[in-house]
């Protein structure tokens, strides 16, 4: 192998790794959501989720789903 074709051969492989790192990030995050609340409601969250042992995340989940009438 000549040292063109190694240098060739190096880009391709970095070419492809670029792009398989592209493809994985299209479908990371979409679904991501921030909130922001009062000191008041966050503690009343906290407690709630602390109390029936739950995270805040199945807490919203479950907001949601009950909102939208388990969409």
């Amino acid at each position: 192998m000549t040292t063109e074709e190694a240098e060739f051969s190096g880009t391709e492989i970095m070419r492809q790794l670029l792009e398989r790192k592209e493809e994985r990030k299209k479908d990371w995050n979409r679904n991501v959501f921030s909130l922001r609340t009062s000191d008041d409601l966050s503690q009343k969250i906290r407690d709630y989720c602390h109390m029936n042992n739950i995270t805040t995340n199945q807490f919203f989940n479950n907001l949601l789903k009950s909102y939208f009438n388990d969409a």
